[in-house]
């Protein structure tokens, strides 16, 4: 291709454009122009006769900005021969410092920051004490409280909220707890319908009850009749269940005031057949509860052991 004048022109307006220092070379008010061209390379517009039909408008120090079809560059004219028509050009790269006016917004992109640009945390934006960055659901660091179970505070330290850990959280094999609910009626009926205290752990699994702890909240009828109660697997009714507790005799819960009983880890054989993926059951054996209207919540610390 060839030089192109419409793609050629004079960007200082006056004739005193001022001092420019490029690559530490001071130049003294040189006329700065800029030429485009999207067909030829960079190392075709150096060429030396490549400005040939504008070698007079040009004089010895002049900027050229120049946006070939590869690359950008300024250049300073270094030779200048008008009789022969030619022009030399010479890389240079101008010295200061680039306002942030003169930056075009979005113009900073990844690939200008150096890999040992070492950016200060200081200049980030502010956050609020306490909170972290995480990526959002549109893939963007995002500012946002920390929330949840654990806790962390300015200083980085974390800390494990109260009543987080629960016991899906830790071994099977350690110690678990469950707090159970139960209305008068789920009471007084246990003997025909035993009320579930530990869900059946699954298969080739056997919960061994530790200790249950039965706390009856009087409110104003006391219980009369009703029998013995315990502890068992599964939810057979009338207390035929295998039994995995101590038993409580029925005048235990007669009383006219809140109450609380206690019962132990059954010693009865436990036949895999009856006890393995089955739950905990509160149940009456010998006969039901009525007139009463407390309300009570069992308190179950058991563990979850494999059979295999």
């Amino acid at each position: 291709m060839a030089f192109v004048l419409s793609n050629f022109a004079r960007q200082s307006v006056g004739l005193n454009t001022g001092e420019v220092t490029a690559d530490s070379v001071i130049y003294g008010a040189p006329a700065q122009f800029s030429y485009r061209s999207a067909a030829d390379s960079v190392a075709t517009i150096v060429g030396a006769n490549y400005f040939a039909n504008v070698v007079y408008s040009l004089s010895l120090n002049d900027l050229i900005y120049l946006v070939g079809s590869d690359a950008v560059g300024m250049y300073v004219v270094s030779g200048l021969d008008r009789a022969a028509g030619t022009v030399s050009l010479t890389a240079a790269s101008l010295t200061g410092t680039v306002q942030t006016a003169n930056i075009a917004n979005g113009a900073v992109l990844n690939a200008q920051v150096g890999a040992a640009a070492a950016i200060a945390f200081s200049k980030l934006e502010v956050m609020t004490s306490g909170n972290i960055l995480v990526g959002s659901a549109a893939n963007v660091a995002t500012e946002v409280t920390q929330s949840g179970d654990v806790l962390i505070i300015a200083s980085g330290a974390t800390s494990i909220q109260a009543n987080k850990v629960l016991s899906s959280m830790v071994s099977p094999l350690l110690l678990k707890y469950a707090a159970v609910t139960m209305s008068s009626a789920q009471f007084a009926g246990a003997y025909a319908t035993p009320h579930l205290l530990v869900a059946a752990p699954g298969a080739n699994q056997l919960l061994s009850l530790v200790s249950c702890q039965v706390l009856m909240t009087y409110v104003t009828t006391q219980y009369a009749n009703g029998g013995v109660s315990h502890v068992q697997y599964d939810s057979t009714a009338n207390g035929a269940g295998i039994i995995a507790s101590s038993t409580q005799a029925a005048a235990d819960w007669n009383d006219a005031v809140s109450t609380a009983n206690q019962y132990n880890a059954g010693i009865v054989k436990q036949p895999f057949s009856t006890c393995v993926n089955k739950g905990l059951y509160f149940s009456n054996v010998t006969g039901a509860f009525d007139t009463g209207n407390s309300t009570f919540v069992a308190h179950v610390w058991y563990q979850d052991i494999p059979t295999v």
